[in-house]
């Protein structure tokens, strides 16, 4: 007897169909075939060799050897202008798609939001928001909606909808509003940004003053207004991209400028660096008692693993450099059955943190963490209170 062919069951667009936790049998669902190994580097070849196998010979000649470095604005278009080859490209970004798609997964965003999604290409990432979070609608802006478009319609997805516009001008998205507004790895593709890696001046401060740094913060700024100006009062700018110390500062300080500010409430900070991760910007931030938060995150990026630790003497010669620091929280402390004094504190200067603990018996204790690890310190801090107080309590009984 015939074994009898099972039907695939084609993806409808439902939350119900596919794991929300599980990028890898979405986009395959939608019809994204993983070419690249994981942590394999992507060629040419691989682009190539998939056209040739997946589209025949004519596309092969038409498109297949535009793959080249020096022109890689041309190469993307080429392939988003067809939804097979998008899927080929997409195909070829499996590894990272998922890596995005994990990071916006872990993303706490309103209920039935509005989400606007630039940059989106063909739209399989704003697919993928429209299932994990429950969202009202999904406006993909890119060059490329009429792909978009079939796409969607292929997998009944019917909350995701596609429209030809591009930064910094958006024009076709005018004065609506949104409550999330995601820019993924568009930033640093801009070739009228051309973001650098790393700084290009001997400080911050000198990069600003000079022609390419003061043009281009120019240019971040511009787009920070743009960014507020479609976001609702309370929405979130939710960028993804590969960040460097210098590309923190230079996009957080032009958005703070623009009236944008870090949220470290809505995104998890000791895991951005330079694989594609998120910071979320919204209109006013909780108050907390850095004065400098993209400097402060920027710290994060190149600081060791665990904090520095100082005693004694070096102890107190690092508490010496933070004097004219801002203190962010101190308690002092006494044990009436040792008749143990001290005092510890926590210092903020320069995007740092000093946790300096000292007490009357010769222990000197200083540990320096980045700025964005504030609120963790405050929780320490916390429990050593409460753990003080205990001990206090009884030793009084």
């Amino acid at each position: 007897m015939s074994k009898r062919k099972r039907k695939k069951k084609r993806f409808n667009g439902n939350k119900s169909t596919v794991s929300s936790l599980n990028p890898k049998v979405f986009f395959k669902r939608i019809g994204i075939r993983q070419i690249i190994k994981p942590g394999e580097e992507r060629t040419r070849d691989h682009l190539e060799n998939e056209v040739l196998r997946r589209c025949g010979q004519e596309i092969y000649n038409k498109v297949g050897k535009i793959y080249d470095d020096t022109r890689p604005a041309d190469c993307f278009d080429v392939y988003h202008s067809d939804l097979r080859l998008s899927k080929i490209w997409c195909g070829v970004d499996f590894n990272l798609s998922c890596y995005i798609a994990d990071r916006l997964a872990e993303l706490s965003i309103p209920v039935k939001s509005k989400v606007l999604d630039i940059g989106g290409g063909p739209g399989h990432l704003a697919f993928w928001m429209a299932n994990i979070w429950d969202v009202s609608s999904v406006m993909v802006t890119d060059g490329f909606p009429e792909v978009g478009t079939e796409w969607a319609a292929k997998i009944k997805e019917q909350r995701v909808k596609f429209t030809n516009s591009t930064l910094p001008d958006l024009t076709e998205i005018g004065d609506e509003k949104f409550d999330v507004v995601v820019v993924s790895r568009v930033l640093s593709f801009m070739p009228e940004l051309n973001l650098p890696e790393s700084m290009p001046d001997l400080t911050f401060g000198s990069y600003l003053q000079s022609e390419e740094g003061s043009g281009l913060f120019t240019k971040l700024v511009d787009i920070g207004k743009r960014l507020k100006g479609i976001a609702a009062p309370d929405g979130q700018v939710i960028i993804v991209d590969s960040w460097s110390y210098i590309r923190v500062m230079l996009i957080g300080k032009a958005f703070e400028t623009s009236g944008l500010y870090i949220n470290i409430e809505h995104f998890k900070p000791d895991k951005v660096g330079p694989e594609p991760s998120v910071i979320v910007f919204t209109k006013s931030t909780k108050p907390i008692p850095l004065k400098d938060l993209p400097h402060s995150l920027s710290m994060a990026i190149k600081f060791p693993v665990g904090p520095p630790v100082y005693l004694g003497t070096a102890a107190c010669a690092i508490r010496s450099l933070f004097k004219d620091g801002e203190i962010v929280d101190r308690f002092e402390f006494e044990e009436a059955d040792t008749q143990i004094k001290g005092y510890n504190e926590i210092v903020e200067k320069e995007g740092l943190l000093l946790l300096f603990k000292a007490a009357n018996q010769g222990t000197h204790n200083a540990l320096i963490y980045p700025g964005i690890y504030i609120q963790y310190l405050l929780d320490v801090f916390e429990e050593m209170k409460e753990e003080h107080a205990t001990d206090i309590l009884q030793s009084s009984l």
